[in-house]
């Protein structure tokens, strides 16, 4: 039936937002809001609008969501006062938000309210069981045997995990006869809504959707995902039912809001292309941390049978990749996806489809031109007549998603576009003025996005800003700045209790707000688990952290990338699990990871870029906003923006800084997405194209006019910078040809032909710059040996010569070598061989950082030793180890291996083969960690190289990043080597653990 004529419900979910979190505004009585949301409500009820939608376009549903957020507002500490009526709204919140096919906000909101802790009867079980059908398995036991209610959860328990139409006929029917028996009218009205809900189960169910799929599927993948997912969330269902995921072959662009499954729908395309046939497909991930969650998802769902590999780190050939025998995964950064392809170009006729994740990224300066330079070479290899790979794009924040679309060939039926949305985004501002403003944001319900819905008085604690004219005076106001993000911190975090995310624009910033935000906090008591081993593990092996650790202990962390990897990954985990009630970090956790954070506050506006501060993309901003309100943990995120005056006068200016943070936080759509081909300035760009070039000649030999066909294929031409990227890639070219300088990489036939000094660059994946300078520098080397010495000494020339080459992206070791008066790199050149020697050794990087002699003679306070032992919590120190970290970081793990692998084929040319550049390479990557390494050690240790050669074949076998510890030692070489050799080894690294 129709609504009432005075039924609102947009204007009545406006009041209760702003109602729930204490703002002045529109408002209405509490009962007025209930009234228009049990109208909504009514008219879903019986009738014909019970029958399914066709689709699930936010404005078909629109009124339920609607009505099922003021119910789930109505139940919070600013919502009813009364408790049983607080737990009636909460109960009907889960009821709506099950009608509307929202069954992840039904499950945010029983676990939110703690609905199946609070007493309820069988039939309200019954209606919280099949809105949120993943909490069924719970309710079942506490539903009395021999009764309809139980028999039909049993069956929807069982239609959830067979996708058998039979137990969802019995349900639905058992479900109308335990609605007919019900004496009590409450409970008879939840079982009548929960018709529609069971109705989108139905649709929705994972084994039903996917069961006709399950042979394209590797096998046991799909009962290990339902038992996850028991339910699909319905965009992910339209966009398999509707737009084709599981069709082999079709490209498609998913650009779905934030939050709405487009990461498993990425996980299904590769998986179902991959199939139960040997084969290979790959998952791209630009950042760390989503490799990771990605990676580990797939693992646990996958047989043992399909080899899952993460390929992260320098450009490097992939570790025993075998698609004619076995299953193959990879997750890769784009990096190492490039190096794949140049390292195993055998393996392009055996991938089967590539997922793209972070699509956007393709306008991404260097990072973009890659990712632009990957997928048009892909491109080409269509036009040779090669099998190329089904393309999967995934994005949250595409304006321009058509021209994305047309440049990889997607038909338009295959762009997934979406509105419906699981949790509301909202947006507020914290401004000058003291007042905490409620804007309407890019909520669906919404159309003005600046729009004000409500306010409230909160003033700054410090006010005393004032325009910067110079850096001092900006660095003098940072800390006013953060003690009112960290006021604010506190203040969301006493109105939800629930995890706070602070994102900052540096990682100083981000440990000097978590001691102030750890200020307004008590300790924990207990000390949840997920922290007690982060504790433990800065007091094992990181003592300077224990300033982190003094924050821990009161809930609060801090993340960013100088951090030790195993503290980095410690606190994901420790989000994952709640536990954590605030963490400050960089943009680095807050892009593409899925995180539970309910709010998430932007302490800066404005980014640096090099020395100079600019306002952030509006499109790295709704990536930010995004991570808030996690699916099926929140039905609320809250993303607050901190009006931070602190900054460049020419920026920060209260009537400049409005019109600035309009364009980023306002914006209709995000702005157009261009090729960074096409816009970067030529010294960044050419000897990028140019690598780019160097891969498409040697993988395209009879195009014979190989620019044009480049240009005509790149993203660029799709765009406005099509003039400059013609320029950009002639440039490149011209770069190649060059004879001026040397050999050339390639000779001008018709078609254009690499040289054996081009081939050898491309497989090193270098720049045509860079390859001429490394080729130079080697010829210095062709008399040495291959010894430990002579690899540090190799090592340090190298990294002198290529110091300034575009691949080399550490400005510390720039300075180091310029050495200019008043320089004052991180690390000196006469201090690099010492630095290098205690990496191999695999020392830490703290004992490093002490043994360096400009530190150890400094007379700086706190001395060295007292920040070592994390006695000092607010040090100059952080800052300095921040950018050591960096140093060893991107020379030593990325720059330096990708040199020395890039050597092999480049020493090849000119007959020096003597010097075993990947094992150095890998030796320098992970020093005693490497399986060179292990031998080196195994070897000098215990006197056996035999021994030593099976240990380092067998750790060959794990690939990248494995387990080095005792037990993964014995599991590994058990009944590879003999007993009593592996004994013999197992004892003398134990001996050397503990000594450690």
């Amino acid at each position: 039936m129709p609504f009432p004529s005075w039924v609102d419900f947009e204007s009545a979910e406006w009041s209760a937002a702003v109602m729930a979190r204490g703002l002045s505004g529109p408002t209405q009585a509490w009962g007025t809001l209930l009234a228009h949301s049990q109208a909504v409500i009514a008219s879903r009820t019986d009738g014909p609008h019970t029958e399914l939608h066709n689709s699930y376009d936010f404005a078909a549903w629109r009124d339920l969501v609607a009505a099922a957020r003021i119910l789930d507002l109505a139940a919070t500490d600013f919502g009813i006062k009364d408790s049983e009526d607080r737990k009636t709204a909460a109960i009907l919140a889960a009821c709506a938000f099950g009608m509307s096919g929202t069954a992840v906000s039904a499950t945010a909101v029983i676990r939110g309210h703690r609905l199946l802790e609070s007493g309820l009867s069988p039939g309200e079980l019954t209606a919280l069981a099949l809105s949120s059908p993943i909490h069924s398995r719970t309710v079942l036991p506490e539903l009395p045997e021999g009764t309809t209610y139980r028999a039909c959860v049993e069956n929807v328990t069982a239609f959830l995990s067979s996708g058998s139409k039979e137990h969802f006929r019995a349900a639905s029917t058992l479900l109308q006869e335990a609605t007919y028996e019900e004496l009590e009218a409450w409970e008879g009205y939840l079982l009548r809504l929960s018709k529609l809900s069971l109705s989108h189960a139905g649709r929705l169910a994972t084994a039903s959707v996917l069961g006709p799929y399950d042979s394209s599927f590797p096998t046991g993948y799909l009962d290990r995902l339902v038992a996850d997912s028991p339910l699909l969330l319905p965009s992910q269902y339209e966009a398999i039912k509707e737009h084709g995921v599981l069709v082999p072959g079709e490209n498609l662009l998913i650009t779905l809001p934030t939050g709405t499954g487009k990461t498993l729908l990425g996980e299904l395309a590769i998986l179902s292309s991959l199939g139960r046939e040997p084969g290979l497909v790959c998952y791209i991930a630009p950042y760390v941390a989503l490799g990771r969650q990605v990676a580990e998802r797939i693992s646990s769902r996958t047989p043992h049978e399909v080899g899952v590999h993460r390929l992260i780190g320098s450009f490097r050939e992939p570790d025993s990749l075998d698609p004619m025998n076995r299953l193959e995964v990879i997750v890769a950064t784009p990096e190492r996806f490039d190096a794949m392809l140049r390292f195993r170009p055998d393996l392009l006729s055996a991938i089967r489809c590539v997922v793209f994740d972070e699509a956007h990224l393709v306008g991404n300066d260097m990072r973009g031109v890659r990712l632009e330079g990957i997928l048009t070479r892909l491109r080409l290899a269509s036009l040779r007549g090669e099998r190329v790979p089904r393309f999967v794009l995934l994005s949250a924040v595409l304006s321009n998603a058509d021209a994305l679309a047309n440049w990889i060939g997607i038909a338009p039926g295959k762009v997934i576009r979406g509105t419906w949305r699981p949790s509301a985004k909202r947006l507020m501002r914290w401004t000058e003025d003291g007042m905490l403003r409620l804007h309407a944001g890019d909520d669906p319900l919404r159309d003005s996005p600046s729009e004000v819905l409500g306010e409230a008085r909160l003033p700054w604690p410090n006010r005393e800003f004032y325009p910067a004219p110079h850096y001092g005076a900006i660095r003098k106001q940072e800390p006013l700045a953060l003690e009112n993000v960290a006021f604010l911190a506190d203040h969301q975090y006493e109105q939800y209790e629930q995890p706070v995310l602070c994102v900052c624009s540096t990682r100083s910033k981000t440990r000097r707000l978590a001691a102030e935000i750890a200020q307004r906090f008590s300790p924990l008591a207990p000390l949840p688990q997920s922290i007690r081993i982060i504790t433990e593990l800065i007091d094992r092996k990181h003592k300077f952290l224990r300033p982190l650790k003094e924050s821990l202990l009161r809930g609060v962390a801090y993340h960013n990338s100088s951090l030790p990897h195993d503290v980095r990954e410690a606190i994901e985990r420790a989000v994952e699990t709640r536990t954590l009630r605030v963490v400050a970090a960089t943009t680095t956790l807050a892009e593409g990871v899925d995180l539970p954070f309910r709010v998430t506050i932007l302490a800066d506006w404005l980014t640096f870029d090099g020395d100079r501060s600019r306002p952030m993309e509006s499109l790295l901003f709704h990536n930010i906003a995004g991570r808030c309100g996690r699916a099926g943990q929140f039905t609320e995120g809250d993303t607050v923006v901190f009006d931070n005056p602190v900054g460049d006068s020419n920026l920060t200016a209260p009537y400049r800084r409005l019109l600035l943070q309009g364009d980023i936080f306002f914006a209709d759509t995000p702005p157009v997405l261009k090729s960074a081909i096409g816009q970067l300035d030529g010294s960044v760009s050419v000897p990028a194209v140019g690598t780019q070039l160097l891969a498409a000649i040697a993988e395209n030999p009879d195009d014979e006019e190989l620019d044009s066909s480049f240009l005509i294929r790149s993203f660029a031409n799709q765009t406005d910078g099509a003039d400059l990227a013609a320029k950009r890639i002639a440039q490149s070219l011209q770069e190649i040809l060059d004879r001026t300088n040397g050999q050339p990489l390639a000779l001008a036939a018709s078609p254009v032909r690499l040289t054996p000094f081009g081939e050898a660059a491309n497989r090193g994946g270098l720049s045509p710059g860079t390859a001429r300078n490394l080729r130079s520098a080697l010829g210095e080397f062709t008399n040495r040996g291959s010894s430990r010495t002579d690899l540090l000494a190799i090592s340090v020339a190298l990294l002198r010569t290529l110091a300034f080459v575009p691949e080399q992206r550490n400005p510390d070791l720039r300075k180091a070598v310029a050495a200019k008066p008043r320089s004052r790199p991180v690390v000196k050149l006469e201090e690099l061989e010492l630095v290098l020697s205690l990496w191999l050794a695999g020392e830490s990087l703290e004992s490093i950082f002490a043994s360096i002699p400009t530190y150890k003679r400094s007379k700086r306070h706190p001395r060295l030793n007292e920040w070592l032992k994390g006695l000092s919590k607010d040090s100059s120190w952080n800052d300095t180890f921040a950018k050591f970290h960096d140093f060893i970081s991107q020379c030593f793990e990325f720059f330096l291996p990708w040199i020395l692998r890039a050597s092999q084929p480049m020493a090849e040319i000119d007959g020096e083969q003597e010097k075993p550049w990947s094992e150095w390479a890998r030796f320098v990557e992970n020093g005693v960690g490497s399986s060179w390494g292990s031998r080196l050690i195994v070897e000098g240790a215990i006197g056996d190289r035999k021994l030593a050669l099976q240990v380092g074949q067998q750790l060959d076998t794990l690939g990248e990043g494995y387990d080095t510890s005792l037990e993964n030692v014995r599991t590994v070489l058990s009944n590879k080597i003999e007993s009593d050799q592996l004994e013999k080894l197992l004892t003398w690294l134990r001996t050397r653990e503990e000594s450690t």
